[in-house]
């Protein structure tokens, strides 16, 4: 039975991406997805729009350090602190310079650390969009993917440690419910700010961006088509979310999801099945993206 987490609600509020060179996935994230570059004192650079914001650093390519998770106030984020504590989790120095420094950062069976924190304010506000795209157009960070060869630990992890909830899972065998291959979960209302899909190894899979229809999604697709940038997958309607997307690719081949009428779930309901032979789970219109 899951136990009720004070994570919940917390929305995915930032990341890190690491890149041998920093300069070129700044240059494409500010005109892609429509961000200001601003200097940390770190060596690092935020990025930042209305409603999504990105540390860029420099390491090793498709690299993600961290990830984290806004929660709505400090009596939270007090209750969350405990919360880790009474079950066990030896959590980490906050490595994110976008939270306060008692922001309270874990790691799980992967390595991924999810940062659970309060936004600094002292960092530059988002400038005004002056109805500039694609700085004035929506697209509200809302969740980060990851693959992994180590599904039951991550389900352990997020679902019996940090208590998650879980929207969806997909089976390799709609008859064998331990055979799980994806496993969504939920810190709010919204389908998932979350995922682990099963793959031969442990890597970042995508990140998404919400808009506020298929008109939109129209909008920011003609705006990569004017910066030459491709749709790599898509569009297509999600089976486990119910939401419209497609994806691109940035410079390093890393997947970029926008995205719209993701579906909501109350926090009292349970997790649905797929099966994972139809691809229906992934795409209701058409083909999947096979990990691997």
């Amino acid at each position: 039975m899951l136990i009720e987490s004070p994570i919940w609600p917390a929305q995915l509020d930032h990341f890190k991406i690491n890149a041998p060179d920093p300069a070129l996935i700044v240059n494409f994230y500010c005109k892609a997805i429509g961000y200001d570059a601003y200097p940390l004192d770190s060596g690092n650079i935020l990025l930042q729009g209305q409603q999504r914001r990105v540390v860029i650093g420099k390491g090793h390519a498709h690299s993600r350090p961290y990830h984290g998770f806004r929660l709505q106030d400090r009596r939270q984020l007090e209750e969350v602190r405990a919360f880790v504590k009474a079950q066990g989790i030896n959590s980490i120095e906050n490595p994110s310079p976008l939270f306060n420094d008692d922001a309270v950062a874990v790691v799980d069976p992967d390595g991924w650390v999810s940062v659970f924190g309060l936004n600094r304010l002292d960092l530059p506000s988002p400038k005004a969009s002056n109805n500039s795209p694609p700085m004035s157009m929506a697209a509200r960070l809302q969740h980060i993917v990851v693959a992994t060869n180590n599904l039951d630990e991550m389900i352990s992890f997020y679902e019996k440690t940090l208590a998650f909830s879980p929207s969806d899972y997909v089976l390799k065998d709609v008859n064998d419910k331990s055979s799980k291959q994806v496993a969504f979960w939920r810190t709010d209302e919204e389908h998932h700010s979350f995922a682990a899909f099963g793959a031969s190894s442990n890597r970042h899979d995508h990140h998404a961006y919400e808009t506020t229809g298929w008109m939109a999604m129209r909008d920011w697709a003609d705006h990569f088509g004017n910066l030459n940038i491709p749709i790599w997958w898509g569009p297509g309607r999600h089976g486990a979310g119910n939401n419209l997307f497609f994806m691109i690719e940035d410079p390093l081949g890393d997947k970029i999801e926008i995205s719209a009428e993701i579906e909501r779930i109350s926090r009292s309901t349970g997790p649905r099945w797929w099966d994972g032979t139809d691809g229906k789970a992934v795409n209701l219109w058409g083909a999947g993206w096979a990990r691997d």
